[in-house]
């Protein structure tokens, strides 16, 4: 199938999303909600316009779809035979009434050769009704005829006289809202009700076909359903479609965006505008907290307060006026063009060097200790001190908590 097929959210799952971002304080990954979106069919929205390649003299070729629940195929008699499935009792109450026992003599009836259930006589009047019926509810993936062709005729008595017992029972569809005492309708007069009646008021024929994902995965059109396929695998390689609608709409709803450690890093959106804390007019134990941040970048809270809960109160306002970024995988890093997001940030632990082997060391490099006497000539010297000194470790400590009667206040 030839046609343009855009991937965008469905409108529900984007509000449901807006509403979560502004709740939140935190800074969401733009790509993550994007593939959240994705792995949910019924969030997905299609946007499908058929085109005609140039110089081709094919018409243009048009969808069917149903308005109750967006179903839709290139083919309407699918269309139909799905509105006659699933939404004829939306419009029809289905009853089962007591009827009288079918009189007459008949010397056959048919048994179904899949089931074993007898169909009745093939030569009344709802026979061909019954046949359509088990093959509606039993067996909807085979043909009239290859159903007919499974067909038993049984003579004996006995079978008869089952098949009359169990002819008491009829199903009748009502028109919902009929008056009381209506008549009855068969399945077949129902379906030709509905046809002359509904159908045209329920299927639609639209130029540009807006469906979500699950249904347009349910069509049996196997050009429309397989072109489905590959839009989907498509955007989930790159989801450029996705991310382009997402980003116009959290525009429109005031949103802030920035990208990661630099200008090519990863896209965040956060429902907070994030501006640069001022710590010339904060109280100290603010900031102190924000230049702990801001020289160790991407820690977690536990790192950043270390179970004070005077620090936790400071760090939730900092970050709930847009001084501090939270990320959603629990780090916090500063305010800047692009804050520092991702594990190379932490600053390892250092370990001590290792003292060299007495023997690598040149006599002339050796230093030796300021406090130390001046060696005695011996047979055997001392093993020399290396020249390196261990390195001190790079990790800083924590700011002093906060006293418990200082309130956030920049």
């Amino acid at each position: 199938m030839d046609a343009e097929i855009k991937i965008l959210p469905e409108p529900r799952a984007l509000g449901t999303i807006i509403r979560k971002l502004r709740e939140s304080s935190q800074a969401f990954k733009l790509k993550d909600l994007a593939y959240f979106l994705l792995d949910n069919p019924e969030s997905v929205l299609l946007k499908v316009m058929p085109r005609v390649k140039e110089g081709s003299t094919e018409p243009l070729k048009t969808f069917s779809q149903c308005k109750a629940c967006t179903y839709a195929s290139m083919n309407r008699d699918e269309v139909v035979a799905h509105a006659l499935t699933h939404h004829l009792t939306d419009y029809y109450d289905v009853k089962e009434v007591e009827v009288e026992p079918p009189k007459g003599n008949f010397n056959c009836v048919a048994k179904c050769g899949l089931s074993g259930v007898l169909l009745g006589p093939p030569n009344i009047h709802e026979f061909n009704s019954v046949v359509r019926e088990m093959i509606r509810t039993k067996y909807p993936n085979m043909s009239e005829a290859d159903y007919r062709a499974r067909i038993e005729m049984v003579r004996d008595p006995e079978s008869i006289e089952e098949w009359r017992k169990g002819a008491t029972k009829k199903t009748l569809y009502f028109p919902k809202g009929a008056e009381e005492g209506a008549a009855g309708l068969t399945r077949e007069q129902a379906e030709s009700d509905f046809k002359r009646n509904i159908l045209d008021n329920l299927v639609t024929t639209p130029k540009t076909l807006m469906i979500t994902a699950a249904a347009a995965l349910k069509s049996e059109s196997r050009p429309f359903l397989f072109a489905v396929r590959d839009a989907l695998a498509a955007e989930r390689r790159a989801p450029v479609s996705m991310l382009f609608a997402l980003r116009g709409a959290f525009h429109h709803h005031k949103m802030q965006f920035f990208r990661a450690n630099d200008p090519r890093g990863q896209e965040f959106v956060v429902a907070r505008e994030l501006k640069e804390f001022d710590a010339a007019h904060a109280i100290p134990e603010l900031a102190n907290m924000a230049k702990f941040i801001e020289e160790n970048p991407c820690r977690t809270k536990a790192e950043i307060c270390k179970g004070d809960a005077e620090a936790e109160k400071h760090l939730a306002w900092l970050v709930s006026t847009g001084h501090v970024v939270s990320f959603t995988n629990g780090v916090f890093s500063a305010v800047e063009k692009h804050p520092k997001y991702g594990p190379q940030w932490l600053k390892p632990k250092k370990a001590p060097a290792a003292p060299a082997p007495a023997e690598a060391v040149a006599p002339e490099a050796a230093a030796p200790e300021p406090e130390a006497p001046a060696p005695e000539p011996a047979p055997a010297p001392e093993p020399e001190t290396p020249v390196a000194e261990p390195e001190a470790s790079s990790s800083e400590p924590a700011p002093p908590p906060p006293p418990a009667e200082s309130t956030p206040n920049s």
